[in-house]
């Protein structure tokens, strides 16, 4: 079947639709492009295929960095050049935004699409290790099985280092065989961090510092694995909060609050996560720190909170958090999410209780795949009357 790819959507599949109006996703495919298909699979309102041989080639496209590209589950993109990767993803940001959340362009300030390095800058890392073979790898595309490899591009070189000499993992994965969090495994799974000194594996504690703000962090806690661009996103949020009350939301280790701390301000993090916690207050000693259901903390206070800071995972929020962040008064939600569906839904919600998207931007923080990390501003019309 020949078709003509229109664009890329979530997930990194090229795009079009059959004759018989049914969306149809590709994988492997660009903008533009005219392919040869054959299909994988067939539902009722959509199929899922990939490229058999390309009859008409992209102008972005380029010839995969990786030689593990299309068998390794990590990368989508490597075959989209990457100078117009932050364009592509915006575009998908914007479209899922309108589709979803009923937001349209015309009714906000886009800003300007933040982007660093395409290569090398990942320093947070998941290994699957098979401890018998003392294989290191990630997991296949589409598949459990796991892809040994000696070298990945998108990491900093302290952890292809890592990966080159095997001993350390290999030590941590046989320790992690013996505990809770590795029984019941095909595959032991190693969590590594980058600090400014060590590698942490698993729960080891390490230092690193960003924009003139220091971290203690374990690998097993959530940072942000690309700190070239972190400084930016953490900047840009500084400059959109208001007032003198913010809460941030899964504070996680207290990554906005450090560069939202100031003389003056109450700084309420909420984070269940206790390792999470001892390290927030580390980070940020002058915190206000709440791990109890933030409902309970609604009832208890009974204070306004002027902005609200909101870093969920990929799931979003939960159903009745945005009506509670009303119930707050919060004059400004800003909204940091790492799925942009999510995200879309979780603003129509928004948009039931008062609240206006002013401003977005969209981070490339994760080059060469289709994630994209974004930042929304809104505003509660009432209140800004």
């Amino acid at each position: 079947m020949q078709v003509t790819v229109e664009k890329l959507v979530q997930g990194g599949s090229g795009f079009t639709r059959l004759d018989t109006n049914k969306s149809l996703f590709v994988d492997g495919a660009l903008p533009g492009e005219v392919v040869e298909v054959s299909i994988d699979e067939e539902k009722k309102g959509y199929a899922k295929a990939h490229v058999v041989t390309i009859l008409q080639a992209s102008g972005d496209r380029v010839t995969p960095a990786c030689p593990y590209f299309g068998v390794c589950g990590g990368c989508d993109l490597q075959h989209l050049d990457s100078s117009v990767q932050p364009s592509i993803k915006c575009q998908m940001v914007l479209e899922n935004l309108q589709r979803i959340g009923g937001i349209k362009r015309e009714d906000f300030l886009l800003e300007e699409t933040a982007f660093d390095r395409p290569w090398a800058y990942r320093s947070r890392v998941r290994f699957h290790v098979d401890v018998a073979k003392r294989q290191i790898g990630f997991l296949a595309k589409k598949s459990n099985d796991l892809v040994p490899i000696e070298q990945c591009p998108i990491l900093v070189d302290s952890l292809n280092e890592l990966l080159a000499k095997k001993d350390r993992i290999l030590a941590g994965a046989r320790a992690l065989m013996f505990s809770t969090r590795g029984k019941g495994t095909r595959y032991v799974e190693v969590n590594a961090f980058v600090g400014d000194k060590d590698v942490s594996l698993s729960d080891e504690v390490v230092t690193t510092v960003v924009d003139g703000h220091r971290f203690f962090v374990s690998a097993n806690v959530f940072f942000q694995g690309n700190q070239f661009l972190l400084p930016a996103m953490a900047s840009f949020v500084r400059s959109q909060v208001k007032g003198s009350t913010v809460m941030d939301l899964y504070s996680g280790v207290g990554t906005f609050s450090s560069f939202l701390a100031e003389e003056g301000r109450l700084l309420i993090a909420v984070e269940r996560q206790k390792e999470c916690l001892a390290l927030a207050k580390r980070n940020v000693p002058s915190l206000e720190v709440y791990s109890d259901d933030v409902q309970l903390w609604a009832r208890k206070q009974k204070r306004p909170v002027d902005t609200v800071v909101v870093d969920p995972p990929r799931t979003g929020l939960e159903e009745g958090l945005p009506s509670l962040i009303a119930s707050w008064k919060a004059q400004r939600v800003i909204y940091v999410s790492c799925d942009s569906v999510t995200l879309a839904r979780d603003l129509q919600r928004f948009a039931q209780q008062g609240y206006t998207v002013r401003s977005v931007k969209v981070f490339d923080l994760y080059p060469q795949t289709f994630h994209q990390e974004v930042a929304v501003v809104m505003d509660r019309e009432e209140l800004t009357l």
